[in-house]
């Protein structure tokens, strides 16, 4: 019974620091894909915003439309390839 317990305990532990890494690794997640986001929209801003700037002095709906879509459209293929990779990482550990 003794040995059944140790072997519980053993289990619980290895969750406790699968977990702890699991919150890490999405912190490290979340932090560059925000910091990602914020270096590729820079160059964005600068370049597809002044297309824009006559739309948007007009608060043209239309505008604002276009743009929320385009910048969708680069957060998704962001965020899916940041999370692809990450997926791939975690593969990689647990065949290891």
């Amino acid at each position: 019974m003794g040995e059944k317990r140790r072997e519980g305990e053993e289990w619980m532990d290895q969750i406790k620091n699968v977990s702890i890494d699991s919150r890490k690794k999405s912190l490290i997640e979340t932090t560059l894909d925000i910091f990602l986001g914020f270096v590729m929209f820079l160059p964005v801003n600068y370049f597809i915003l002044p297309l824009f700037a006559e739309m948007i002095a007009e608060h043209s709906i239309l505008a604002a439309i276009q743009i929320g879509m385009i910048f969708s459209g680069i957060s998704l293929v962001r965020k899916f390839a940041i999370r692809r990779w990450f997926e791939r990482m975690r593969e990689e550990v647990t065949k290891v």
